[in-house]
């Protein structure tokens, strides 16, 4: 009994880090937008977008966080991780699996709460490979939508 009590806590323990972690992993997406909206403000749109495309720049690019800029139509501009994804029309139209459309998700966020607000949706978990929920940071600056996503 003693050995299972053990390794229940030490389970609930494992788990209680892991969703601290997570949340660190959010509010990291949060100050990456902060400082990505500074270095544009300071450097300009093209170095900027340029850096931020970068993947092999760990400023812009860290693990599962990096910045995505998109105009104010939900097309992206920025997307260091699939470049496919830049100036695609068809990108606005994408649903989640709960019929969340994604992008526009997004813009709204970013009309609504400009200072800085999460579009929640789902996607798959690039570890597990499975279907989870999935957040993104957006504020909105120069008419355009500074992003970054996390898996709350």
């Amino acid at each position: 009994m003693k050995l299972v009590k053990t390794a229940l806590i030490a389970g609930a323990m494992l788990l209680a880090q892991f969703g601290v972690a997570q949340a660190d992993e959010c509010a990291k997406a949060q100050t990456l937008v902060d400082k990505a909206i500074g270095h544009y403000a300071v450097v300009g749109k093209e170095k900027s977008f340029a850096d931020f495309m970068n993947k092999d720049n760990k400023e812009w690019v860290d693990g599962e966080l990096y910045v995505i800029v998109s105009t104010m139509d939900g097309i992206f501009k920025v997307h260091a991780i699939n470049p496919k994804l830049i100036d695609n029309d068809k990108l606005p139209a994408l649903k989640d699996t709960n019929g969340v459309m994604i992008i526009q998700e997004m813009i709204r966020v970013g009309k609504e709460t400009p200072a800085g607000g999460w579009a929640k949706y789902t996607w798959t978990h690039p570890e597990t490979k499975k279907l989870a929920p999935k957040q993104t940071w957006v504020k909105v600056k120069d008419n355009q939508l500074f992003m970054v996503g996390c898996y709350p």
